[in-house]
């Protein structure tokens, strides 16, 4: 028995028993997937480069504190942002509301260059703050372990209420502009004209938000300058609003270096003596803080023992005998350094 195969035409379409069209997300099928190779996404839409996003957006860099931006008129065109630090009118008065209500009016009647107010929601983060002050609380002077475990788990309470509980807040900025002409700067070499722009751009930048913040300062609206990296994250959180509240630009950075670190070509023998160089390091500096201050505690008993005050300030100008003995106090200060550090050895260390 003989059958040929040939192909025939077949409707592929998805569909149900009744003959109906079923719809199909495109987002969930793989082969619609975008591939992913280096900076560059390659999918069905044609997707580009963060860089080219940037460009169409006639955003030229953005370094030392500013964002560039094209002009198309043979002039140059820098952006600079402030936040605006917020102020609940529920906790002032009548007069308080209608004094810092004047103050915003004087400061907007005298606005002469272009000024822009935007509002940008955030998740309150405060992970690193807190992360410090539970290193900082095992280094209390005078504490007893009882205090430090009651500070660490204060403090790592505190840590596990942010994780689990997010709380957001408005941010307020204001955009600053300044603009350069060509006839602004000048220079023997594009180098030298190119630092003169930016540094004629900053200034105007920083003469305008000097000025505001001068009159916005008084109605409790104190201006703070974005450097660098605080307009990256505002650019950050503005094109990623879900994902920036559970990874932090800082996260991301701090990822970066640690994979540049790791994927280097490098053996194992060194990798790990840069390890435990860096362990050195850390325990070197905290063991030696902890002697010279038990060395500080022995040299101020021993001072109290002889009836002598060492808290007192040896630098008084208010006191008239120290005009006169300057030099001795200075003296005695280089000998009670050394006296301290003669009772530290490097068999402290060890202990």
């Amino acid at each position: 028995m003989y059958r040929h195969s040939k192909k025939q035409d077949f409707d592929m379409t998805p569909r149900d028993k009744s003959g109906d069209e079923i719809e199909t997300d495109e987002e969930d099928d793989p082969s619609e997937t975008p591939v992913y190779e280096d900076d560059v996404t390659y999918g069905a839409d044609g997707w580009e480069t963060w860089e080219n996003l940037l460009q169409e957006a006639g955003i030229i860099d953005i370094r030392d504190g500013m964002i560039e931006y094209e002009t198309g008129n043979n002039s140059r065109m820098f952006i600079a942002l402030a936040e605006m630090q917020q102020s609940n009118p529920y906790l002032k008065t009548d007069d308080e509301l209608a004094q810092q209500n004047a103050v915003q009016e004087v400061f907007f009647n005298g606005v002469q260059n272009p000024l822009k107010l935007t509002s940008q929601s955030q998740r309150v983060e405060m992970t690193d703050f807190l992360t410090r002050l539970k290193d900082n609380s095992q280094r209390i002077i005078g504490s007893n372990p009882q205090m430090k475990q009651y500070a660490a788990e204060v403090i790592e309470d505190t840590l596990s209420y942010q994780r689990q509980t997010d709380r957001f807040e408005n941010r307020a900025y204001i955009q600053f502009m300044a603009i350069i002409e060509p006839d602004e700067v000048y220079g023997d070499t594009p180098e030298v004209i190119e630092r003169q722009i930016h540094e004629k751009a900053m200034e105007k930048l920083v003469r305008q938000i000097e000025r505001a913040n001068g009159l916005l300062r008084r109605a409790d609206h104190a201006l703070a300058e974005l450097d660098t990296f605080g307009l990256l994250e505002v650019i950050y959180k503005s094109f990623n609003r879900e994902s920036s509240v559970r990874v932090r630009l800082e996260d991301i950075v701090k990822q970066q270096k640690y994979q540049i670190f790791t994927s280097a070509i490098q053996s194992d023998k060194y990798f790990k003596k840069v390890q435990q160089m860096i362990r050195i390091e850390t325990e070197s500096i905290n063991r030696a803080r902890d002697v010279l201050t038990k060395a500080q505690e022995k040299q101020n008993a021993r001072l109290l023992a002889e009836g002598k005050d060492y808290y007192q300030d040896m630098y008084d100008d208010t006191d008239p005998v120290n005009d006169s003995t300057n030099s001795s106090n200075t003296s005695s200060s280089n000998n009670q350094d050394d006296d301290i550090l003669s009772g530290f050895s490097l068999d402290d260390l060890d202990n």
